[in-house]
């Protein structure tokens, strides 16, 4: 399997901030003249590579979208404005014909990509929508009223359906077994798990686990997480924003260790960004994670952090 990560900014859209991308600049400026006079033969991909990660890597504004691959089957996760990046890229590779998404929920970050999803305005291609949601067709129609929307969704030109499901329930898409789980975030999100042979991905974008039951919950939805080869979850929050925001259905990066660890899951990527958090406190955030991880559980999980863009072979 290869997951692809489009988009992994939770809440809104947070393009790079002029004043942050000059910040940049200005760094990249006074450590490569640094780095030159101590060796003046480096090259700029090395350079690159000694400087300080908030500076050399971008994590990416775009919300939530995810691909993945499995030789010539193809799911993606959710609609948020990666989405829009992700249809140029299939439009450029010539996909075509049946195409299959996975909703987790339709709160506005996780939909906005969809009438900027250049292969639903194709004719032939057959969109599939899978989903909790009993009414996930209106919802979609709704986005696209003239109000919000210059085109309505029967102007796209491709067919779509609409398949749901109850959570819990398990279905097939190609050869891919596709189980299914009830997360806990306000209106309600679905958690999925992909097994094709001994390789199992989860895709848990968010959830809020926090509180006095913590403990329960985690060994209650054991069963579906246990030993993923690749968990992606949702980790929007420091432990203070955390215990701030009781019931805004987001995790901290922190008990998301606790999480996977307590699953046996292989590994944990640490998604659905905050938007008012730059790209420095963000990797802070994974610094601090990380020497929880290793402190209180020796380094018994590898950790990533979801960046717009990374690839991630299963």
């Amino acid at each position: 399997m290869q997951v692809k990560l489009w988009g992994v900014r939770g809440s809104v859209p947070s393009p790079l901030d002029p004043r942050d991308y000059r910040s940049r600049i200005n760094s990249v400026i006074e450590k490569t003249r640094d780095l030159l006079k101590k060796n003046p033969s480096l090259s700029a991909d090395e350079i690159r590579e000694k400087l300080p990660a908030h500076i050399r890597d971008l994590i990416g504004g775009e919300t939530t979208c995810v691909e993945l691959r499995e030789g010539s089957e193809q799911l993606i996760f959710d609609m948020g404005t990666g989405a829009r990046r992700l249809g140029y890229d299939m439009m450029a590779r010539g996909v075509t014909g049946d195409i299959h998404i996975l909703m987790t929920h339709t709160h506005w970050d996780h939909i906005q990509g969809w009438p900027f999803f250049i292969p639903a305005y194709i004719p032939g291609n057959q969109i599939h929508f899978h989903s909790s949601i009993k009414d996930c067709e209106q919802r979609f129609r709704t986005q696209q009223i003239f109000d919000f929307f210059p085109l309505a969704l029967d102007q796209m030109m491709s067919k779509r359906d609409f398949h749901s499901y109850e959570p819990g329930d398990s279905f097939k898409i190609g050869s891919l077994k596709i189980k299914t789980e009830s997360l806990i975030h306000p209106g309600n999100s679905t958690a999925y798990r992909v097994e094709k042979g001994k390789k199992s991905f989860i895709f848990a974008t968010d959830t809020e686990f926090f509180g006095p039951d913590l403990e329960e919950i985690v060994k209650r939805k054991a069963p579906f997480f246990k030993g993923a080869d690749c968990l992606i979850m949702d980790a929007q929050y420091s432990v203070k924003e955390s215990e701030q925001k009781i019931g805004w259905g987001h995790t901290s990066m922190i008990v998301a260790v606790d999480c996977a660890v307590a699953w046996k899951v292989k590994r944990l990527v640490l998604t659905h960004h905050e938007p008012a958090h730059d790209d420095l406190t963000t990797m802070r955030m994974l610094e601090e994670a990380q020497a929880y991880l290793d402190e209180r559980y020796s380094g018994k999980l590898e950790l990533i952090l979801a960046r717009e863009g990374d690839t991630i072979e299963i």
